[in-house]
């Protein structure tokens, strides 16, 4: 672990390697948010989703990059939690491995016809996914 920035450093640039879990401090961080907190950034996860898969990397950075004054003690891997959990529950569609957030993409669910399915935000209100 970097002591100066509380971040894992084990493999974090191997690109074979898997999104780091987060450490003890940044899941208590987490652990400390509200269901309105869950939503707010949820909200700003799907308003990043189009009908096109766009990277996971690339939803986190743009969710992030409005609520980052909010939650400053929240990382990257904590939203591409949140990204998960909307796969999970079928809310968004993903192609690759979602543990990688480099390598996976996202999408706004399709219909039969090729038009994206309006999705809300309600529902998602649990906490993150924790690897088991």
């Amino acid at each position: 672990m970097n002591k100066s920035t509380d971040e894992h450093d084990d493999n974090f640039d191997d690109d074979d390697a898997d999104d780091p879990p987060l450490t003890a401090a940044q899941q208590a961080a987490a652990d400390r948010l509200s269901e309105a907190d869950l939503r707010t950034i949820d909200a700003a996860l799907l308003r990043n989703l189009t009908g096109n898969y766009r990277k996971v990397a690339l939803i986190v950075s743009l969710g992030m990059g409005s609520d980052t004054s909010f939650y400053p003690d929240i990382i990257d891997v904590f939203y591409a939690q949140r990204i998960k959990l909307m796969v999970a529950r079928g809310l968004i569609e993903s192609v690759g491995n979602l543990n990688r957030m480099r390598y996976s993409e996202v999408r706004l669910p399709q219909a039969a016809s090729g038009e994206c399915i309006p999705t809300s935000s309600e529902g998602l209100q649990r906490g993150p996914i924790k690897d088991e």
